[in-house]
């Protein structure tokens, strides 16, 4: 049998997976996901494993079906938070885990190995469909139950949460306005990463509707960003700080898991409350891998808007999310921008530099190479070059896993000082992709 590149991709997972078990398959609203589906799922057939086919549902979605039915892994074809041209095809683990970085190591040896061209098991595998929106839909809502009546603005960016977060939101006790409700993989309304530059029509529409908080998600649903009242998005760390808090505040201590790009912020909350922190690399991969391995951890999270409750399941929702921000709220009967308020100071500033792919490993080596501290500095290497200071502010250069880019940021005391800091971070990672393009052309 002919594979092209997905089909490869389904029957190397089959290889993983033994030949056997069960798997459930869905996918996100952009043009080329169905396509891609098919051909990953032949893949899996032609290897003996058994397919649910799920459809177009958010990931999270997809996670709760599982936790429920149990299968042996899951799969989401979607491209996530990038381009509408980038696709991808995210593999869970009957854990609802993301294949941690073992696991990735052993997937790219089998896909090495070129399975397709053995023969197969003898046994074709079955495919079967299923509807699990509404399941999650009831489960989400058990989770979290009646959170107060604010008025809320959701806007699922033409993704595939189109069909799931109004309606999580309402079974929450909100009354809710949406935006950019109609699902599109083209996403003609804003690009699909939620960030404050990108959720401009999210903060007007909360001012308008005259809304307690908007939120925004990204294609696939395991983002989320939230605006106060008066449209001030907030990053994802903030609204992290606010659940480690709440979550270290009522299991009397515990561990939390973030990542080496999130702010500070949280790093003082689990000091104030007897909590443990541990830092990862950045992705879901490098967290599940941390959450698997680690005992008594009570919330997970990262700055792009992921939050994890890993007692749920073991991957970001942002409409379990919303759910438990409107919690917060009634408990502490405060609004956003007043319990933002009581976070400790930082200010965060972020960038991205063009970097082609094949230069991203030379490019990071001279960063490192090329940074000369002062003596003050602590540096990390975990994740690209972090540089934190005394007083817990700090830049960072990374790659991106998923785009051909340089990402840099950096926390400071105030505005200035971060974006001094970026500077410095900035400047650093155009000198050493120079020199990996210099070093290349020799």
């Amino acid at each position: 049998m002919s594979f092209g590149f997905p089909g490869k991709l389904g029957r190397t997972f089959s290889e993983y997976l033994g030949g056997r078990g069960r798997v459930f398959v869905g996918r996100d609203v952009r043009l080329h996901s169905k396509m891609i589906q098919t051909a990953f799922v032949d893949g899996l057939l032609t290897g003996g494993v058994d397919v649910v086919d799920c459809g177009l549902v958010p990931t999270p979605a997809l996670l709760f079906a599982m936790k429920e039915a149990r299968p042996t892994a899951g799969v989401i074809v979607s491209g996530s938070h990038t381009p509408s041209e980038i696709a991808g095809i995210l593999f869970f683990l009957s854990d609802t885990g993301e294949m941690d970085p073992r696991g990735e190591k052993l997937f790219e040896t089998i896909y090495q190995s070129e399975p397709w061209l053995h023969p197969s098991s003898e046994r074709k595998g079955s495919v079967q469909s299923m509807e699990i929106n509404e399941l999650y839909l009831n489960e989400v809502a058990k989770k979290v139950g009646h959170a107060g009546g604010y008025r809320v603005v959701a806007d699922p960016g033409n993704g595939a949460t189109c069909s799931t977060l109004t309606r999580a939101l309402e079974a929450f006790g909100s009354s809710v306005s949406t935006i950019n409700g109609d699902p599109d993989g083209r996403f003609p309304s804003r690009p699909p990463n939620p960030q404050p530059s990108t959720l401009t029509q999210l903060s007007r529409a909360v001012k308008e509707n005259k809304a307690d908080f908007g939120v925004g998600t990204d294609s696939d649903g395991d983002r989320a960003l939230f605006a106060t009242a008066d449209g001030r998005v907030l990053w994802g760390d903030l609204t992290g700080a606010l659940f480690a808090r709440d979550e270290l505040r009522k299991s009397g201590g515990g561990v939390v898991i973030t990542t080496v790009n999130t702010s500070n912020i949280i790093n003082l909350v689990c000091k104030e409350h007897e909590g443990q922190l541990i830092v990862t690399k950045v992705g879901p991969p490098a967290i599940a891998e941390a959450l698997r391995s680690t005992e008594h951890t009570i919330f997970a999270t990262e700055e792009s808007g992921k939050h994890i409750w890993p007692n749920i399941i073991l991957y970001g929702d942002a409409a379990l999310a919303s759910g438990k921000l409107l919690q917060i709220m009634n408990e502490e009967a405060m609004t956003l921008a007043e319990l933002a308020e009581t976070l400790p100071k930082f200010y965060q500033l972020k960038t991205t530099i063009g970097c082609p792919d094949d230069l991203k490993d030379q490019t990071m080596k001279f960063v490192v190479d090329l940074w000369k501290g002062d003596g003050r500095t602590r540096i990390s290497t975990l994740d690209g070059l972090k540089v934190e200071y005394p007083d817990l502010t700090w830049f960072l250069v990374r790659v991106s896993g998923t785009e051909p880019l340089l990402r840099c940021s950096a926390e400071g005391k105030s505005m200035n000082e971060a974006r001094r800091l970026l500077a410095l971070a900035n400047e650093l990672a155009v000198k050493a992709m120079v020199k990996a393009k210099e070093n290349a052309q020799r």
